[in-house]
């Protein structure tokens, strides 16, 4: 058994603080913001999880392991149907009402939470969110892994983000046509 202790400075500890009052939302972090539904909030508090912005600002770079960010949207706002190739999501509400759904056409399911429930999608399986509530309402998402790997979605979905000016490079990247 590894009993090693390690002391930690105050000054290397408040680069793995996250004040809320200083976080900073991106509304383009991912290629699906600006679509009408999908439009919220996402603050990147550890980790760069999935962003497609490669200018993305994080508050805490360490993540080893897992990625955690906060969603915020109006009611009818979250995200579109996506999938993580090797990645468990997590999402925890902090306010509001959320559906959180899986899988595409026919097979497509389901639930509602709220505050401090919790559910857990597998990789693979295509999901998305949205706030179903009366209010602007918060949402943590933890996703599994420290790489910032690249979503997979619907060729629709990928077609409409086009047409708000937002697309990704071949390397996976978001660009903005609108400048």
């Amino acid at each position: 058994m590894d009993d090693e202790i390690f002391v930690i400075s105050s000054d290397d500890m408040k680069e793995r603080v996250a004040i809320w009052k200083d976080q900073v939302p991106n509304k383009t972090m991912l290629i699906t913001q600006r679509m009408e539904g999908y439009k919220r909030d996402i603050y990147s508090v550890i980790g760069q999880a999935v962003s497609e912005d490669s200018e993305n600002k994080t508050a805490i770079t360490d993540s080893t392991g897992f990625n955690v960010a906060y969603v915020g949207a109006e009611p009818g706002n979250g995200s579109t149907l996506h999938t993580h190739p090797e990645e468990v999501e997590v999402f925890i509400p902090f306010s509001g009402t959320w559906s959180v759904f899986w899988n595409e056409g026919s097979d497509r399911e389901e639930v509602r939470i709220g505050p401090k429930d919790c559910i857990s999608v597998p990789p693979k399986v295509m999901r998305g969110f949205r706030n179903i509530g009366d209010d602007y309402a918060h949402l943590l998402v933890i996703i599994s892994g420290a790489e910032n790997s690249k979503v997979t979605r619907p060729e629709d979905i990928v077609r409409r983000a086009a047409a708000t000016g937002l697309s990704l490079d071949s390397e996976g990247n978001l660009t903005d046509a609108t400048g």
